[in-house]
């Protein structure tokens, strides 16, 4: 059956391939994310997509921490290298998107998904300011999970949209709790070269872009809308993405040079939910539906994020007191001797590395 809405340009279906990990890798990386079944019994659809991917976001950090505390200052992005980082280490590992969306994209295959990668551009300004993209540098994923169907869905297992979002104009879905919204917005770059038809002076309209839409604190005034990135829905493959890798590894500045970033998300307490929504029976959410909050380090300061609230859980003035925060919040280990590697670099807190 072919639907109208959620397709790709064209109406383009998405074959079944083979993952890179093998049925044992899969079976433990659903344990690890704690999925609620084993994979003799998993079958793909919309649902088990959304619930994996709420589990990643629970299981798995958004972060570069090896970026700046390693020799190499590098990120490994290999399926192996993310399997041994991610799945095998006890320890609360993550990476940034090209591994978290690289290791969720490999495990999706694994249980029968029919998926791709693609790739966005980042938009670094702040609400209300016309966007500005990078080239690029961020993995996103486009997934038809319905079986004998071409509807697709996009998936980014990152610090973004929390769930799959169907890929069409206006779809807007709830984020981490109802107090922010995600919207998918089709639309055309001004600067575009191309054209429907000759001499219409319009620019195709064949980029996608994800707003954040965010509740404001002054009761009465208007949200806040911010552009997160844009994406296009070609597929992109490995050498795309280690090539990208070295392209953000190599910047001087800029999010990921300016500071160790850490994300986090948590389930809401049923006290957390009443509390951004006081109408909610507590007892009827599920890991599908269950309101989320996050833990994010960012500077000097690690933070707690409940819909519209914001608690500072822990100021850092040294590298020494940020690699006690990252074990304590996220469970990330920075040997004692490796905090000397982030020194010179701009996201080193100046009251000392040792």
């Amino acid at each position: 059956m072919t639907h109208t809405r959620g397709l790709l340009r064209g109406g383009l279906w998405i074959k079944r391939a083979s993952s890179v990990y093998s049925t044992d890798q899969v079976a433990q990386w659903l344990a690890r994310i704690k999925y609620p079944g084993d994979i003799s019994s998993f079958v793909p659809s919309l649902d088990s997509l959304c619930l994996l991917a709420r589990l990643s976001l629970v299981t798995f950090p958004f972060e570069n921490t090896p970026m700046h505390y390693t020799a190499a200052h590098s990120m490994d992005i290999t399926h192996e290298g993310l399997y041994q980082r991610m799945v095998v280490s006890p320890e609360g590992n993550g990476s940034y998107c090209f591994g978290l969306n690289g290791l969720f994209f490999q495990m999706l295959r694994g249980l029968g998904f029919r998926a791709y990668s693609g790739s966005g551009r980042i938009n670094e300004q702040a609400p209300g300011v016309a966007p500005v993209f990078h080239a690029f540098v961020h993995m996103i994923l486009f997934v038809q999970p319905i079986e004998g169907s071409n509807t697709t869905y996009f998936v980014d297992v990152c610090p973004g949209a929390v769930r799959p979002m169907l890929l069409e104009d206006g779809e807007t879905v709830i984020g981490a709790s109802p107090t922010e919204h995600h919207t998918l917005v089709r639309t055309a770059r001004e600067e575009s070269s191309l054209e429907s038809s000759p001499h219409t002076q319009a620019p195709e309209k064949f980029e996608w872009r994800l707003q954040s839409v965010h509740d404001n604190k002054e009761h009465g005034q208007p949200a806040t809308i911010r552009v997160m990135y844009s994406f296009i829905e070609d597929e992109f493959f490995a050498a795309d993405y280690k090539a990208f890798n070295y392209s953000v590894l190599g910047m001087t500045a800029g999010l990921f040079w300016d500071n160790v970033v850490c994300t986090k998300h948590f389930w809401m307490t049923d006290e957390e939910v009443r509390a951004v929504d006081g109408e909610i029976d507590t007892a009827a959410l599920t890991a599908l539906t269950r309101y989320m909050g996050r833990v994010a380090m960012a500077g000097d300061a690690v933070r707690r994020h409940v819909g519209m609230q914001t608690t500072v859980l822990r100021e850092m003035k040294s590298e020494a007191e940020r690699a006690e925060a990252l074990k304590e919040f996220f469970g990330i280990v920075i040997p004692q001797e490796n905090l000397k590697y982030i020194r010179g670099r701009g996201a080193e807190l100046k009251g000392g590395s040792d």
